[in-house]
């Protein structure tokens, strides 16, 4: 039996290498099953002499990959729309992770120490379930939208005309900011509309009454609203301006305060709500002033992920979000939800989940009206990133029994969108799990340096090699699918993905913090950069060059201690570690080296407000308590554990595979790195590549 998985996780494995490898040639993703097919021949059979090569099994590589052709065609029958090939490339990726899980209980099964390593390897293997099912998201994710061809958007009445007032919500703004998004308003191309200003919580009244004199000049398009205290944040403020409108406004628009508007934005997007059931219309949040810093395009791109993958994904099963800025909103669905949540950081995704729980439709307009400004600072970027995480888990929270596909249920959601909202708010998970398996193989690298073991499975067998097959796989899907859909070239696509490593450590402090307190203060974006300081590029990124730094050395004890392909192989993973969570110094030093050219120097006066981390942070003893419980958990594992010589045989009827003996050492291992908005890699796009929960 072992053998039979052993040889069925090695060939599915080499699979998703092959159809990987295939998939990148240009147009071939898309390619009708006249090509399709032959191509995916091809890989079966590459993964078949792979087989070989390494089993000497020629029987089986050769059922297998016949096999594999079919599994392909049904896969094809059942994914509507989707190509031959990503129909072989995801059944290629399930199975894989399918057989490794059901390999790795055989070989749990195996070890000698019975109950003790049967616990630990329980928990391991929850941890790769749930890594394994994340990067399988990931991939259908992508393929989801590459693998498709073009189809009809949505109806539009270009004679439909509502009412429009665009909100611009603004917290300590001057007005060399607004003034230029509110002038951009002003050229709007239609003309049935109004701009709301509403100033939150501004308390310098220097700021916000030359906003107020700036609506008056404007003329009577404009109103401004200053609000002061006000409960809520940017949810509260805006909950109440809508009492403040006219009632003959059918549509509200949300625009951020620094972003340029161009003149066709209503005129291309309104004729949607002629549709009764559409709530609300997204367009793609877009940057400006990127070009010229190596830098800003890798994060440019890393922000393109979300509205150029996620979105069009959930496109496809009616599960967009909501996403802010660059939106409007039918007013009488957002009337009937109950307004903006102010019990979450992230009020737009939630809004919209209510929604389509409300029977409404969402529709995605793959077209930028607007640029905005990105953050000219590391700090600034991860505090961004983490209001971000901390609203998805804030989400998840909410409504988690409504996106459980059993139970009662309030909002009337379809099986796609209870999906795509679940996995949205899940995947920020994903850089927690790193976070999860760093601290796992560091352990193992510890113990292995006093010859002892972790209670958990050794690597045997597939297992040396299997680890390395995903992450190679998973980091090619990443940069391709970047590339694909950003028209990048490979250096920033590269660039775009270290930006979402860099964010890893924050998503992981987000989820826990989620995780912890049901509600958090709202953490504003902040756009503003003091000056270049090096030592502010090694305070933002402190924590994650202490963890690379460690995963270095754990990479150079694990051989030193013990050599054998096992930790080795655990050696290159902690490497690769080690660069994710370097990103983040490399991240940080890059921002404070931007070129500052005029806009920029004009961009640094704003005061959108640089923020602090949500009030309520755990107490200073708690943080004091963890190092310490750690400290001791490493005492117990190395007094306790047992000693590394007496060597795990690997089950009697396993394929003996060319070159690769059995490990003496245990096997965390990380999930394949596919992106995220949302998003980071090793097992999330970060969910960084994610905009929006």
């Amino acid at each position: 039996m072992a053998r039979v998985i052993a040889e069925l996780l090695l060939f599915f494995a080499l699979l998703s290498l092959a159809t990987t490898v295939v998939i990148l040639l240009p147009g071939a993703v898309r390619a009708r099953i006249w090509v399709g097919l032959p191509m995916g021949a091809l890989a079966a059979a590459g993964a078949g002499a792979g087989l070989y090569w390494l089993t000497k099994d020629l029987a089986a590589a050769e059922v297998l990959a016949a096999l594999a052709l079919l599994f392909g065609l049904v896969a094809r029958t059942l994914l509507i729309g989707w190509s031959y090939l990503a129909a072989l490339l995801i059944v290629a990726i399930l199975l894989a992770g399918v057989y490794y899980l059901v390999y790795s209980v055989l070989q749990a099964a195996a070890d000698p120490l019975g109950p003790i390593v049967w616990f630990g390897s329980v928990v391991l293997l929850l941890l790769e379930l749930a890594a394994l099912g994340l990067s399988l998201s990931y991939a259908f994710e992508v393929l989801d939208v590459l693998s498709r061809r073009r189809k009809p958007g949505p109806p539009f009445d270009p004679t439909h005309t509502p009412f429009v007032a665009l909100q611009v919500p603004t917290y300590n703004e001057p007005v060399e900011v607004v003034s230029r998004t509110l002038e951009s308003l002003a050229r709007l191309d239609y003309a049935n509309y109004i701009v709301q200003v509403v100033d939150n919580n501004t308390k310098e009244r220097a700021v916000w009454r030359p906003l107020e004199l700036l609506c008056k000049r404007l003329g009577p398009r404009f109103q401004f609203m200053h609000l002061e205290p006000w409960p809520g944040y940017k949810a509260g403020a805006l909950n109440e301006a809508m009492k403040h409108l006219p009632p003959e406004v059918e549509v509200v628009g949300i625009v951020d305060a620094d972003y340029l508007v161009k003149p066709g934005f209503l005129r291309d997007t309104v004729g949607h709500f002629a549709e009764p059931q559409v709530a609300f219309v997204q367009t793609p949040q877009h940057y400006r002033d990127w070009q010229d810093d190596p830098y800003l395009r890798g994060l440019f791109y890393s922000y393109r992920y979300f509205f150029d993958v996620t979105m069009p994904a959930r496109a496809n099963r009616n599960a967009i979000i909501f996403a802010g800025t660059m939106g409007l909103i039918r007013r009488s669905a957002l009337d009937w939800i109950g307004g903006w949540s102010t019990e979450t950081v992230t009020e737009d995704a939630e809004a919209s989940l209510r929604m389509l729980g409300a029977g409404y439709r969402g529709v995605y307009v793959p077209e930028a009206y607007g640029e905005g400004l990105m953050p000219l600072s590391f700090d600034g970027l991860k505090k961004q990133r983490f209001r971000w995480a901390l609203g998805g888990i804030q989400i998840l929270r909410q409504h988690w029994r409504e996106l459980l596909p059993v139970g009662g249920h309030r909002l009337h959601l379809t099986v796609g969108q209870r999906i795509h909202y679940l996995l949205g708010s899940v995947q920020w998970f994903g850089d927690l799990l790193t976070a999860t398996f760093t601290l796992l193989l560091l352990l193992t690298a510890l113990v292995t340096a006093f010859h002892h073991r972790l209670p958990v499975r050794e690597i045997v067998g597939p297992l040396t090699v299997i680890p390395i097959l995903f992450l190679v796989t998973g980091v090619a899907r990443a940069l391709w699918a970047i590339r694909v859909t950003a028209r990048c070239s490979w250096g920033d696509a590269l660039r775009a993905l270290r930006v979402w490593f860099a964010l890893s450590w924050v998503v992981s402090l987000a989820c826990m913090r989620g995780l912890i307190r049901r509600q958090a203060a709202f953490l504003r974006t902040p756009k503003r950069k003091e000056g270049r300081s090096v030592w502010q590029a090694i305070k933002s990124s402190r924590a994650e060059s202490a963890i690379a730094v460690m995963a270095v050395a754990g990479a150079v004890l694990l051989p030193l201690s013990v050599l054998s392909v096992g930790t080795v192989v655990l050696a290159l993973l902690l490497l690769w570690l080690a660069l994710l969570y370097a990103s983040a110094p490399w991240a940080s030093f890059a921002a404070e080296g931007i070129r500052l050219t005029p806009q920029r120097r004009e961009f640094l006066r704003s005061s959108q407000n640089t923020g602090d981390w949500p009030e309520g942070r755990v107490p200073a003893a708690v943080w004091l308590a963890v190092p310490a419980a750690v400290a001791g958990i490493l005492t117990a594992l190395v007094l306790a554990s047992p000693s590394a010589p007496q060597q795990t045989p690997p089950p009697k009827d396993l394929p003996q595979i060319r070159q690769l003996p059995a490990a003496p050492t245990p096997a965390p291992t990380p999930a394949p790195s596919t992106p995220s908005p949302t998003a980071q890699p090793t097992t999330t796009p970060a969910s960084g590549a994610r905009q929006n929960p």
